[in-house]
């Protein structure tokens, strides 16, 4: 059957050749919209630890793509070797085999087990703010899976898609949330889920990194989840993890999975511009603000489904098919408010949701639905005051208006109270030309002839009236864990 090589000695259009590989990644097959050919690529590596691309094309998938399983060892010979444009790479892998019908594939039994030689370059958690919302960078990273979610459907521009989210924990103690999507939630999230209770160790390879609470990590379609594979790095993670489970409980319990994460990742080199300088542009921006909502009429809830958090006109406690999860779920009322940014330069307002809102004030979104429908403000006062002396570090995102109007709406996506700051609540009060907020994104200073001054609470829009057109509640609606 040829010569017996090693990968970096096989050269495009070399006959009579054989090499003994083992499969160290299956990607899922994937297609493009504008063409109905089909692929599935893998990586190969040889016992000096060279990789190479493999690539099955449409009828080759079906008949060959079962044949070539995770981690085993063959003995290939004689497929077709070509150069790979820059754009089909994986991992700066200049060469491909494709593997075709023709090609001979034998399988090497092996009664050895041990662990593979497989190399990964893993980023911490902690270092990966900078690539976040970077479409072209990718990370690869390591963990135990704490805590399984359900599949959940996302519909968004006129498209359907599946999602599934698990926590992920290392050494570092810092959960991380992962989403995979469509394809990945039908295979890899199958096993994950399957294994949930046995804390199964995941190496993910070329993730993207998201603004989402905080930092996320989300799968692409070259995107590859190894689950417990047979390799150092995974055993050692292990082992630590028992030592340390009952750590994980108590991360589930004290739900520091769902708040941790954005200020864990909020580091000194991160920058936090001035409110003035937010634009709609930026998918995220870090400011530092007091916050107020003293003079902003709402009524503080929205009714939604009790699972996805998509707004609805169910009553309360009425069980409706939601459209959005297409399952059959309760309405509840779910905390949304807007308030009041303002640092020494401007004023913007932003809305925030659930808990987040929540942990501004001292009542539950029941309560305020209950207050609202009594027509009787919530008692406040005491909110009010305790915030005019705090400062606080906030991630904002620019949300879609969808009421037609001119003004730029934001969300909150967290804050976490600015304990270190040594500034004065009053400087941000009353800088020198301090704004009032006439509409979202709007402001006039209060310098202005007196003529042109309007007080904020005759200016705004009544949210309780306005709020229903909107379905801005969308821009926080993952369910929150």
């Amino acid at each position: 059957m040829g010569d017996l090589l090693f990968i970096d000695d096989i050269k495009p259009g070399m006959k009579s050749w054989t090499a003994i590989i083992t499969v160290q990644e299956k990607l899922n097959v994937c297609s493009a919209p504008s063409t109905s050919t089909k692929w599935q690529k893998f990586i190969f590596v040889d016992s000096k630890g060279s990789k190479v691309q493999g690539v099955l094309f449409d009828y080759a998938i079906q008949k060959m793509g079962p044949k070539l399983k995770l981690y085993k060892k063959y003995r290939i010979s004689n497929a077709e070797v070509r150069s790979a444009a820059e754009r089909f790479q994986l991992d700066g892998l200049k060469l491909q085999w494709i593997i075709s019908t023709k090609t001979i594939v034998e399988e090497i039994d092996e009664a050895d087990s041990s662990v593979l030689p497989f190399h990964f370059d893993f980023t911490a958690y902690k270092d990966l703010p900078p690539y976040a919302d970077m479409k072209y960078e990718i990370v690869d990273v390591i963990g135990i899976v704490i805590h399984v979610s359900s599949v959940i459907p996302v519909h968004k521009d006129s498209r359907s898609s599946l999602v599934q989210k698990f926590w992920l924990v290392n050494e570092e103690m810092n959960p991380i949330l992962l989403s995979l999507w469509n394809e990945f939630t039908k295979n890899e999230g199958k096993s994950i889920t399957e294994l949930k209770d046995k804390y199964p160790v995941l190496i993910c390879r070329r993730l993207n990194v998201v603004m989402y609470n905080g930092i996320a990590l989300s799968t692409r379609n070259d995107s590859v989840i190894l689950v417990n594979p047979p390799v150092r790095e995974v055993n050692q993670l292990k082992h630590w993890a028992a030592r340390n489970e009952k750590s994980f409980a108590g991360l589930l319990e004290d739900n520091m999975h769902a708040k941790q994460s954005p200020q864990l990742f909020h580091q000194s080199h991160q920058k936090i511009i001035s409110i003035i300088d937010v634009v709609p542009t930026q998918k995220v921006s870090w400011v530092k603000a007091q916050v107020s909502f003293k003079h902003i009429i709402q009524k503080y809830y929205y009714m939604g489904c009790i699972k996805c958090h998509r707004m609805t006109a169910a009553n309360f406690g009425t069980t409706f098919t939601c459209n959005h999860c297409n399952e059959k779920q309760q309405a509840s009322p779910r905390y949304r408010f807007d308030v009041d940014l303002t640092d020494h330069t401007d004023t913007l307002t932003a809305s925030v949701f659930g808990d987040l809102a929540e942990s501004l004030l001292t009542f539950t979104a029941l309560e305020a639905m209950n207050y609202h429908e009594e027509n009787t403000e919530l008692p406040l006062e005491k909110v009010h005051q305790e915030l005019q002396s705090r400062m606080f570090i906030i991630q904002l995102k620019p949300a879609a208006t969808r009421d037609g109007g001119g003004h730029q709406r934001y969300t909150i996506v967290y804050f976490f109270e600015d304990s270190s700051s040594e500034e004065s609540a009053n400087k941000s009060a009353h800088p020198d030309v301090h704004t009032i907020s006439l509409g979202i994104g709007n402001t006039v200073p209060t310098n202005a002839a007196p003529e042109n001054q309007v007080s904020s609470s005759k200016v705004r829009i009544r949210l309780d009236t306005k709020f229903d057109q909107s379905e801005d509640a969308n821009d926080n609606t993952s369910k929150d864990e």
